[in-house]
């Protein structure tokens, strides 16, 4: 095993025992946050079942951690890739209700809630996508990362396109499109923040913008 014993994908009996035994043998403090990272190293693999069950334990054993609210946001996030949409919203909204300043999380709660409310459709899930994106600006939550203001474009343009605001589908298309097309954000770390979408998705943006 390597130093970072939490960081590996490998769950079968030999290794859960390992990373059990080793658990136990961590600051308590810091037990929380191993969890959580192997929780992510098993999703990343594709183990989204042990994935979920680690972070149901930290939510349930660690509730007082600040990787409480980063594991719900995790989970929130496998119920949404596996079709969940229902226990996503309910994920986020517990996220937001309870942390709101989104702190230690990703900061993209109201994003990826918004996502949600437009995948299910609906004029009253538009207009409250709509609330969504604009509390993220106006409650000066700085989206520092390209590959964030795109996301948040890109739902922009789908809330107002839904309720009829073609001016703001215009201007969020042209500005999505700036973003996809100005390469790496960060010289040293060109992979960092760098928007990564596909030909259809361009195409639909330049659709809109004109």
């Amino acid at each position: 095993m390597t130093a970072d014993w939490f960081r590996t994908p490998a769950w079968d009996a030999r290794t859960s025992e390992d990373f059990e035994r080793r658990l136990a043998r961590a600051r308590p403090d810091n037990r929380p946050q191993y969890i959580r990272i192997k929780a992510l190293a098993l999703a990343g693999a594709g183990q989204e079942g042990a994935a979920r069950a680690l972070l149901e334990r930290v939510v349930r054993d660690y509730s007082g951690s600040l990787d409480c609210r980063a594991s719900i946001e995790h989970l929130a996030d496998l119920s949404r890739k596996r079709g969940d949409l229902a226990i996503a919203e309910r994920g986020y909204r517990q996220l937001l209700a309870r942390w709101p300043d989104l702190s230690a999380t990703s900061g993209m709660a109201e994003v990826s809630l918004a996502e949600v409310l437009l995948d299910r459709g609906g004029q009253a899930e538009a207009h409250e996508a709509l609330q969504l994106l604009n509390s993220v600006m106006a409650r000066g939550r700085v989206l520092v990362l390209d590959a964030d203001l795109f996301r948040w474009h890109i739902a922009l343009i789908k809330a107002a396109e839904a309720v009829g605001e073609h001016k703001t589908v215009k201007k969020a298309a042209a500005t999505a499109l700036r973003l996809a097309e100005r390469g790496p954000q960060f010289p040293r770390h060109p992979t960092v923040g760098m928007v990564a979408t596909d030909p259809r998705t361009l195409a639909w943006l330049r659709d809109r913008a004109s």
